[in-house]
């Protein structure tokens, strides 16, 4: 039912402010408002016997699409945005990204993941089938940039016509890794918000469907029912590799820009801030040997299983008080 809705869900709390729905339970006679656009919306209320006033799914001709908006942060190095909508008013926050424009490099995403149980369940939502949104900080070719031929011919002209990195243009080694991950949201619109090259970054496409994809699910599993974590997850660094002649080179996508991150972390705060755990992954599959930790990281025993190995991503756990992301 969740899955076949396609507006947007909203609430107001005890002080009558709209708020996004986050939840997958609604208290009895609460109403829900979808939003199909900042005019244009439809109420049902979870009634005391169980069931919505206007049975779900409920559905929009057109839904309104999320869009980055400039907001103002200390902590970021780039442009900060918050993606989301703004009803009544009000900015109502999906995600936000730090970005770089000037390398075309997200730095770090970051959003708040709510408990739900049927994520673990059978009733897992699908990934939604949507492409990816350029933003006005991408342009065409940089968007471009992620095809697996021109990472082919990105790096053949870096490292040279006889690199053997990438043996062939249909070569899929590395693409687009979501720095906030769609499954950390319940709506179909809320999923969809992060497939947007400012929540990218290069990431090794066996890493981020090994560990990465293991420590996601990892996180979402420990999540109190009553309340939530904030997880912020980033690229640090860029990766250098040694060309055909033996020099190091750093790897970019586009020229000297959308540069491969080295490194990625992620860390997850409670709701009051508090940090409880970071995980550092080495971005690359080609350095066989596990490499030394970042300075940065004070390495502690990681709280899941993990493989050791390069394909799946060699990975860290660092003290969260110490971790200065």
């Amino acid at each position: 039912m969740v899955e076949q809705s396609n507006g947007i869900f909203t609430y107001r709390d005890a002080s009558g402010s709209i708020q996004l729905q986050r939840l997958e339970t609604v208290p009895s006679g609460v109403t829900l408002l979808m939003y199909c656009s900042p005019t244009d919306f439809k109420e049902t209320m979870c009634q005391d016997n169980g069931q919505f006033s206007v049975p779900l799914p409920m559905h929009c001709l057109s839904p309104m699409q999320p869009v980055p908006k400039d907001i103002r942060d200390g902590d970021c190095a780039g442009n900060l945005y918050a993606v989301g909508y703004t009803i009544d008013g009000k900015d109502l926050e999906l995600y936000r990204t730090c970005f770089d424009s000037g390398q075309g490099r997200l730095l770090y995403s970051q959003s708040d993941v709510y408990y739900k149980t049927f994520l673990y369940g059978v009733l897992v939502p699908k990934r939604p089938f949507v492409e990816f949104v350029a933003d006005e900080m991408f342009s065409p070719q940089e968007a471009a940039a992620y095809m697996k031929s021109n990472i082919y011919f990105a790096f053949k002209c870096i490292y040279g016509d006889d690199q053997s990195y990438l043996p062939s243009a249909n070569y899929l080694v590395i693409n687009r890794g979501h720095m906030v991950a769609s499954a950390d949201f319940l709506f179909t619109d809320q999923m969809g918000s992060t497939f947007r090259y400012l929540n990218v970054v290069p990431q090794f496409k066996s890493i981020n469907d090994g560990n990465w994809e293991k420590i996601e699910r990892w996180v979402r599993s420990q999540i109190p029912n009553s309340s939530y974590f904030r997880v912020k997850s980033g690229g640090i660094g860029i990766l250098t590799l040694p060309d055909t002649k033996g020099f190091l080179q750093s790897a970019f996508l586009a020229g000297s820009k959308i540069p491969v991150p080295e490194w990625t972390y992620k860390v997850v705060r409670d709701a009051t801030g508090n940090g409880l755990y970071v995980f550092l992954t080495y971005n690359s599959t080609f350095q066989r040997e596990r490499p030394q930790c970042l300075a940065i990281c004070y390495p502690v025993n990681c709280p899941i299983a993990l493989p050791n190995n390069p394909d799946d991503g060699f990975t860290f756990c660092c003290d969260p008080k110490r971790f200065p992301y």
